[in-house]
């Protein structure tokens, strides 16, 4: 009976609830597969078409772009002809949004998304219901790339951040919802093999076609596998990242452990999914969802897109703050050696924890912080440097942090100015490692 329920809930309940919450996804699923039959000729006309009526939306409505465009003669007819015409205007950047929410983002984008800070300053985007249901439209896409079609089971791991457990109703919807969408969530609290083994029961217990999560989260569990020596065998099909990069040797380990194909995606909080691995192609090749999004051409260097569905706050030609090759080839456009974020591994207390748990913790379970760094010495506790949205509310996160961590980390308060940069480009880390470095 098991197969039937998961076409239940996905060609019937999901449908259901998708009308119920005034969702319009599933038109936008079959534009996106129309558009992908197209000819690539149509297809380069459409991207334009929808380039120019985005760019004539943010002259009639969007203040900032309307004196950007005055500023410099900007002239949106021009990229009917030749999409790279966008580059007549200056590169946007989360610190320009920043200081310009008020002026960037129309009243009925009211669907806030949170930036990780892994790639510069933590800054609120929004999106409007349409823009909303093409990233869902878009994400569902990205799964079926990935062979997993929406009857098939999939988890998503998730950090243990030791809510409250919330009312029956809410408990109710939320179970619901993943229901319908044959998901599960894998838990995750650290690193350590006390949690790992009651991860890696969880996993076998779902059984997964899909396993979604941080990479340095499926690469513990693979590394876990092999160091107790464990059974190989298939845990999942597929392994799909979000949040960080991949590496070769995560790749490498996730595959022979986990016994699975690791594909791979491109996304953010300011656009949702942007690209993602063909079967055919290998993890460093990703496709980008044209008929979404337009990229520019670069040569390992920073990625520079606009966003071609979100009305409501309207992204044009925005540093994402990831670095890579970007080729307009015969086929459509793709991403090719990407470098993001990467999420680095702290030591407190005697127990392995990612930095993407700390920011889960900070961002859901503490609430009212900006930014925040540790720095790793010799001889001493690792220092959480915090950067807090109101300084009234400092004793507070103080006090929630040593609950949880009441040995093994030392709690500071920073400005934002005081954040640490690293490497060629004066990136950001959440975690800056100076052992042995003085």
């Amino acid at each position: 009976m098991i197969g039937p329920i998961r076409y239940f809930s996905a060609y019937v309940l999901y449908p259901i609830l998708e009308k119920k919450s005034k969702r319009q996804i599933a038109p936008k699923l079959i534009e996106l597969k129309r558009f992908d039959r197209l000819p690539i000729e149509d297809q380069r006309r459409v991207q334009r078409e929808e380039l120019f009526k985005i760019l004539s939306s943010c002259r009639a409505h969007v203040p900032y772009y309307q004196d950007l465009f005055q500023k410099h003669s900007f002239d949106e007819n021009k990229v009917l002809k030749d999409a790279r015409y966008v580059q007549d205007l200056p590169v946007l950047t989360k610190q320009i949004v920043r200081d310009n929410i008020d002026r960037i983002r129309l009243p009925q984008a009211g669907h806030p998304r949170k930036t990780g800070g892994s790639t510069g300053q933590s800054v609120f985007f929004y999106y409007d219901n349409e823009g909303l249901d093409w990233t869902a439209a878009v994400n569902l896409m990205a799964y079926e790339m990935a062979g997993n079609f929406p009857h098939k089971r999939d988890a998503h791991i998730s950090s243990e951040l030791d809510f409250e457990i919330p009312p029956f109703k809410d408990r109710l919807l939320d179970g619901v919802k993943l229901f319908s969408q044959n998901r599960s969530r894998l838990m995750i609290r650290s690193f350590s093999d006390h949690d790992l083994k009651k991860s890696f029961e969880s996993l076998k217990s779902i059984k997964p076609f899909m396993l979604q999560g941080h990479p340095s989260s499926g690469y513990a569990l693979a590394n876990y596998i092999q160091r107790k020596g464990l059974k190989q065998k298939r845990y999942c099909r597929v392994f799909e990242p979000s949040g960080e990069m991949l590496t070769p040797k995560m790749v490498e380990t996730m595959e022979k452990y986990l016994g699975c194909k690791v594909v791979n995606r491109y996304g953010n909080a300011e656009f949702g999914v942007m690209a993602h691995t063909r079967p055919q192609d290998p993890y460093t090749k990703l496709k980008v969802f044209d008929r979404a999004f337009y990229f520019e051409e670069t040569e390992a260097q920073s990625l520079i897109g606009t966003g071609l569905t979100n009305f409501s706050m309207p992204l044009i030609r925005y540093n994402t703050g990831d670095v890579g090759t970007v080729k307009i080839e015969s086929d459509g456009t793709f991403i090719h050696n990407l470098q993001g974020r990467i999420h680095d591994s702290v030591n407190i207390a005697g127990e392995d924890y990612m930095s993407h748990f700390i920011m889960d913790y900070l961002d859901h379970r503490i609430r009212g912080t900006r930014e925040f760094q540790i720095v790793v010495e010799d001889g001493k506790n690792p220092t959480l440097n915090i950067v807090a949205e109101n300084e009234s509310d400092q004793d507070r996160i103080r006090n929630e942090l040593i609950k949880r961590w009441p040995s093994g980390l030392d709690i500071a308060f920073i400005g934002y100015e005081d954040l640490k940069k690293v490497g060629w480009q004066q990136k950001f880390r959440h975690v800056i490692d100076l052992r042995g470095k003085k």
